[in-house]
């Protein structure tokens, strides 16, 4: 499985439902292979440590610690994956601070799925840390 080509992506979002959906829609993407998906945020980080996929596409907003600090958190286990945080809301200042915690890039939902899928492909030719200097 190592060695089947694509971008790995692994898929986290607390909403239960949205998670699998993703994961199955992106799955049909030329050029991406899904290796693994949940909606929760401790089981994505296990699995974010033990998989070390290319990009992490991750949700988290409703519990927990604060936003950034699990984004930084999850930056810090796999850090060699760039994490996007693929979000329906970013308040005034949150992509800036998600971006210091590590985040490579913050993407709203609502766009189609060959428009994630195209800027994940691009996430995933750069670099793993998306620190701001």
């Amino acid at each position: 499985m190592k060695n089947e080509p694509g971008l790995t992506v692994l898929t986290i979002d607390e909403h239960a439902t949205i998670s699998p959906l993703l994961a199955g829609r992106l799955s049909l993407i030329p050029g991406l292979r899904i290796i693994g998906e949940t909606a929760n945020a401790m089981l994505g980080a296990e699995l974010a440590h033990q998989l070390r996929p290319d990009v992490i596409l991750a949700d988290f907003r409703r519990t927990g610690p604060p936003r950034a600090e699990t984004y930084r958190w999850l930056c810090r286990i796999s850090p060699g994956s760039r994490v996007v945080a693929h979000t329906s809301y970013l308040p005034n200042g949150d992509e800036r601070t998600l971006r210091e915690a590590g985040v490579s890039r913050c993407i709203l939902k609502g766009s189609s799925v060959k428009e994630l899928a195209e800027q994940i492909i691009e996430i995933g030719a750069g670099p793993a840390s998306g620190r701001l200097q």
